[in-house]
Protein backbone atom coordinates (compact mmCIF):
# COMPACT_ATOMS: atom_id res chain seq x y z
CA UNK A 1 0.00 0.00 0.00
CA UNK A 2 2.69 2.54 1.17
CA UNK A 3 4.26 1.32 -2.06
CA UNK A 4 1.38 2.20 -4.57
CA UNK A 5 0.85 5.90 -2.72
CA UNK A 6 4.37 6.65 -3.26
CA UNK A 7 4.01 6.59 -6.94
CA UNK A 8 1.17 8.06 -7.30
CA UNK A 9 1.94 11.10 -4.96
CA UNK A 10 5.22 11.39 -7.15
CA UNK A 11 2.75 10.81 -10.25
CA UNK A 12 0.70 14.04 -8.95
CA UNK A 13 3.57 16.43 -8.87
CA UNK A 14 3.73 16.25 -12.76
CA UNK A 15 0.90 18.44 -12.16
CA UNK A 16 2.44 21.73 -12.52
CA UNK A 17 4.37 20.49 -15.56
CA UNK A 18 1.34 19.43 -17.62
CA UNK A 19 -0.42 22.32 -16.75
CA UNK A 20 2.15 24.96 -17.34
CA UNK A 21 2.97 23.43 -20.63
CA UNK A 22 -0.56 23.57 -21.69
CA UNK A 23 -0.79 27.22 -20.37
CA UNK A 24 2.64 27.78 -22.22
CA UNK A 25 1.42 27.00 -25.57
CA UNK A 26 -2.32 28.13 -25.19
CA UNK A 27 -1.23 31.77 -24.44
CA UNK A 28 2.46 31.49 -26.64
CA UNK A 29 -0.26 30.66 -29.58
CA UNK A 30 -2.71 33.29 -28.47
CA UNK A 31 -0.43 36.37 -27.69
CA UNK A 32 1.31 38.33 -29.90
CA UNK A 33 4.83 37.72 -28.79
CA UNK A 34 7.71 35.41 -28.98
CA UNK A 35 5.95 31.55 -28.42
CA UNK A 36 9.18 30.76 -26.29
CA UNK A 37 9.72 33.04 -23.98
CA UNK A 38 5.72 33.34 -23.44
CA UNK A 39 6.32 29.69 -23.05
CA UNK A 40 8.84 29.18 -20.69
CA UNK A 41 7.24 31.71 -18.45
CA UNK A 42 4.37 30.38 -17.99
CA UNK A 43 6.03 26.88 -17.50
CA UNK A 44 8.49 28.11 -15.01
CA UNK A 45 5.72 30.29 -12.73
CA UNK A 46 3.74 26.82 -12.59
CA UNK A 47 6.76 25.18 -11.83
CA UNK A 48 7.74 27.88 -8.89
CA UNK A 49 4.18 27.24 -7.49
CA UNK A 50 4.36 23.71 -7.21
CA UNK A 51 4.55 23.87 -3.58
CA UNK A 52 0.99 24.50 -3.51
CA UNK A 53 0.56 20.95 -5.05
CA UNK A 54 2.84 19.25 -2.45
CA UNK A 55 1.45 21.05 0.02
CA UNK A 56 -2.16 19.80 -0.71
CA UNK A 57 -1.52 17.04 -1.54
CA UNK A 58 0.52 16.46 1.91
CA UNK A 59 -2.03 18.08 4.17
CA UNK A 60 -5.63 17.24 2.19
CA UNK A 61 -5.31 14.59 -0.64
CA UNK A 62 -3.38 11.81 1.03
CA UNK A 63 -4.78 11.84 4.70
CA UNK A 64 -8.50 12.14 3.01
CA UNK A 65 -8.03 9.34 0.74
CA UNK A 66 -6.19 6.89 4.08
CA UNK A 67 -9.42 8.33 5.88
CA UNK A 68 -11.97 7.04 3.34
CA UNK A 69 -9.71 3.89 2.44
CA UNK A 70 -9.57 2.95 6.24
CA UNK A 71 -13.45 3.11 6.55
CA UNK A 72 -13.85 1.64 3.10
CA UNK A 73 -15.64 4.43 1.34
CA UNK A 74 -13.29 6.32 -1.04
CA UNK A 75 -15.65 8.53 -2.69
CA UNK A 76 -13.07 9.94 -6.78
CA UNK A 77 -15.08 13.23 -6.22
CA UNK A 78 -14.34 13.95 -2.69
CA UNK A 79 -10.83 12.97 -3.41
CA UNK A 80 -10.77 15.56 -6.08
CA UNK A 81 -12.45 18.05 -4.12
CA UNK A 82 -10.24 17.69 -1.22
CA UNK A 83 -7.42 18.72 -4.19
CA UNK A 84 -9.14 22.09 -4.69
CA UNK A 85 -10.08 22.57 -1.53
CA UNK A 86 -6.70 22.11 -0.01
CA UNK A 87 -5.26 23.99 -3.74
CA UNK A 88 -7.16 26.95 -2.97
CA UNK A 89 -6.85 27.26 0.98
CA UNK A 90 -3.09 26.90 0.27
CA UNK A 91 -2.61 29.69 -2.62
CA UNK A 92 -4.60 31.85 -0.78
CA UNK A 93 -2.41 31.89 2.04
CA UNK A 94 0.81 31.56 0.57
CA UNK A 95 0.80 32.91 -3.20
CA UNK A 96 -2.18 34.75 -4.41
CA UNK A 97 -5.54 36.11 -2.62
CA UNK A 98 -7.48 36.63 -6.18
CA UNK A 99 -7.13 36.67 -9.80
CA UNK A 100 -5.56 34.06 -11.95
CA UNK A 101 -2.74 32.64 -10.34
CA UNK A 102 -5.35 31.67 -7.48
CA UNK A 103 -7.67 29.96 -10.13
CA UNK A 104 -4.59 28.32 -11.57
CA UNK A 105 -3.24 27.12 -8.63
CA UNK A 106 -6.78 25.64 -7.25
CA UNK A 107 -7.15 24.00 -10.58
CA UNK A 108 -3.62 22.64 -10.71
CA UNK A 109 -3.86 20.90 -7.32
CA UNK A 110 -7.47 19.52 -8.47
CA UNK A 111 -5.47 17.94 -11.52
CA UNK A 112 -3.08 16.83 -8.80
CA UNK A 113 -5.40 14.67 -6.76
CA UNK A 114 -6.62 13.60 -10.39
CA UNK A 115 -3.67 12.12 -11.15
CA UNK A 116 -3.03 10.51 -7.35
CA UNK A 117 -6.66 8.66 -8.15
CA UNK A 118 -5.27 7.58 -11.60
CA UNK A 119 -1.70 6.24 -10.43
CA UNK A 120 -3.90 3.87 -7.40
CA UNK A 121 -5.79 2.76 -10.03
CA UNK A 122 -2.85 2.11 -12.47
CA UNK A 123 -1.00 0.56 -9.52
CA UNK A 124 -3.87 -1.57 -8.20
CA UNK A 125 -3.25 -5.27 -8.16
CA UNK A 126 -5.42 -7.36 -9.95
Amino acid sequence: MKHQLAKSVGLSLLSPIIIGGMLGIYYGLAMNGDFLSIFFQLLMTAIANAHIVGLTMAAFVVPGYLLMFKYAKVNYSGVLTLGLLGGAIFSYLLSATTGEIFLINSVMSGFAAGLFLFGLRKTAKK
